[in-house]
């Protein structure tokens, strides 16, 4: 590709071609691209559906029929979750201004609407409101009558909600803030509110100035952040006007967030500046032969706040979130569960993507040769939802030995969506526990609204897990360069066998006590 096609194709090529397809401008030369690590690519960075949108007479000439219908695939999925969304969201923001409820509607669909004129090209793994904090309660009351279920956080901060339709989760976030937990500090704006038509349906969405600086700040806060996010502030900030773009940065500093809007359209610069084929741009983001590296938010937030005192205080909410002040039982079971991980990723993230070796058509769920990247857990969490919620599919790395010997540690497993039909007894599922952990365990009971859960190598059964907490369905291991069936019966060992008589025994004799 690059030059005279001498240079193997590697994954800065495949992402050059996947960001110029999203942008809607290949190349002629893009034609003899690696389908197959263009479409790895594309998926990993969220970039499939619209790259579909802009492109898909384009990947239909060039790539082979089994990889442009899998892609295609990808993006009537996205269409097909978006559409669901869309009605849920109707739903929520006429109920919620039924009971004085003053909803916003931020980011996802609107956002695809006004940036593609198509409110479904965009990944979304959830969406987006925003409720003033006193509002909160009444606002919990009357989601909860629509069939919403609370997973996680609580008011007045950022708090998570499941649905179950269509036969899939759904979820919805609430904020009372413009900007993540840590950056509570800052002096954001309410949004301003515009009644706009998406898709024939109208509703309240954030507009106004404060539009950019908000996306800044979310996109800032995600460690490793898609490629699609930096299209998005790309393509806004290129529709603003010189005067737009000045009152968006007063809005910006007068919040506190002036670097982080201009960082973000540097990053957005940069993103187009690959797509137009300038390689010294790639490794401005981090991309190099074998993936993408990003450092760690917090010090991105370190460095782009706007004094030494917002600096002491985010570090402080970054260590002891606000949401566990004041309660002990919460700030130690934060401690435990979560620090410990978040401290195992200050180095920073990286993800890395299939090679030319290795690279198999993606028309093959079955097959598939996709990589784990590191992430911090929330992150990670929100990303498998994008890609498994748009239809896609994903490997992650299983850290522990709970499964052996179905899974042995640190076995790539995929993650699909969950299946039409529901969750059976003996899939192996990843879920979220009750503190927000992701658990990769196989389901012994299916009830009505949750499954049991138990790991091949273990005794105890987990607590139950309610079925809006199910992120998707592990389908297959990835052994000795092989991806094996995952069957629902446990495979036999009698290693662990023996492993599970001790410990049975040692329950006995500590009863006996």
């Amino acid at each position: 590709m690059r030059g005279q096609s001498l240079v193997p194709f590697d994954v800065r090529d495949a992402l050059a071609v996947a960001l110029r397809l999203a942008f809607g401008c290949p190349r002629q030369e893009d034609g003899r691209a690696d389908w197959s690590l263009v479409f790895d690519a594309a998926s990993r960075e969220l970039l499939a559906p619209l790259a579909w949108h802009r492109s898909r007479l384009f990947i239909r000439r060039h790539a082979d029929t089994a990889l442009a219908a899998a892609w295609r695939r990808v993006a009537v999925a996205a269409h097909i979750r978006g559409g669901h969304q869309l009605e849920l969201a109707r739903d929520a923001t006429t109920a919620l201004d039924a009971v004085g409820v003053d909803a916003v509607v931020l980011k996802g669909l609107p956002l695809g609407h006004r940036l593609y004129g198509d409110p479904f090209v965009r990944c979304m793994s959830d969406i987006d409101l925003f409720v003033p904090a006193a509002q909160r309660a009444r606002a919990a009351a009357t989601l909860r009558l629509l069939g919403w279920r609370s997973v996680d956080g609580a008011a007045p901060w950022h708090e998570t909600w499941s649905s179950t339709a269509c036969g899939s989760e759904y979820h919805l976030e609430v904020h009372s803030l413009l900007v993540s937990d840590h950056l509570a500090h800052l002096r954001a704006p309410a949004p301003l509110s515009a009644r706009e038509d998406i898709a024939g349906v109208e509703l309240p969405v954030h507009a106004g100035d404060f539009v950019v600086p908000y996306l800044a700040a979310h996109l800032a806060t995600h460690q490793l952040p898609p490629l699609l996010w930096l299209v998005d502030f790309a393509t806004l900030w290129a529709t603003l006007s010189d005067a737009a773009r000045g009152r968006a940065l007063d809005a910006a500093r007068a919040a506190g967030l002036g670097r982080y809007t201009v960082w973000a359209a540097e990053r957005g610069m940069l993103v187009e500046r690959v797509a137009s084929g300038d390689w010294a741009a790639l490794g401005a983001l981090g991309i190099d032969a074998c993936g993408r590296r990003d450092t760690h938010s917090i010090w991105r937030h370190v460095a782009l706040a706007a004094s030494n005192l917002d600096r002491a205080r985010l570090l402080g909410a970054f260590v002891v979130p606000h949401r566990v002040r004041g309660n002990v039982r919460a700030l130690a079971l934060y401690t435990v569960a979560r620090l410990r991980s978040r401290l195992g990723s200050l180095g920073g993230a990286s993800r890395a993507y299939a090679t030319p070796s290795n690279a198999r058509s993606q028309a093959d769920a079955s097959t598939d040769d996709w990589r784990p990247w590191t992430l911090e857990r929330d992150d990670m969490v929100s990303l498998t939802r994008d890609v498994v919620g748009a239809g896609g599919g994903l490997h992650v790395r299983a850290p522990g030995g709970s499964m052996l010997p179905t899974i042995p540690r640190g076995a790539l497993v995929r993650i699909g969506p969950v299946p039409s039909g529901g969750v059976r007894t003996g899939d192996v599922v990843l879920a979220l526990t009750g503190d927000g952990e992701p658990v990769l365990h196989r389901a012994i009971a299916v009830r009505a609204d949750s499954i049991l859960m138990r790991g091949d190598a273990s005794i105890n059964v987990d607590p139950a897990v309610p079925l809006d907490r199910l992120i998707g369905v592990a389908t297959h291991v990835r052994m000795n360069g092989e991806n094996r069936p995952l069957g629902r019966r446990p495979l036999r060992s009698l290693t662990v066998s023996a492993l599970k008589v001790r410990r049975r025994l040692a329950r006995m004799v500590r009863r006996d006590r």
